[in-house]
């Protein structure tokens, strides 16, 4: 969905759009992470560093 020009440039909407945005960022916050996911995100990140390894010994 595009929003119009005016849309924009008027502060209540920018505001309201900011306070939106505040309010999903602390809903996802209090979610909690699955403990797969996180040891997922922690071989994902010893992946990229041994990679970034091998790639600065080549």
């Amino acid at each position: 969905m595009s929003r119009s020009s005016d849309d924009t440039a008027d502060p209540h909407v920018e505001m309201a759009v900011d306070r939106e945005i505040a309010s999903l960022l602390a809903a996802i916050e209090q979610e909690k992470i699955p403990d797969r996911l996180t040891k997922l995100a922690i071989e994902l990140q010893n992946a990229l560093v041994e990679k970034r390894r091998r790639d600065v010994n080549n």
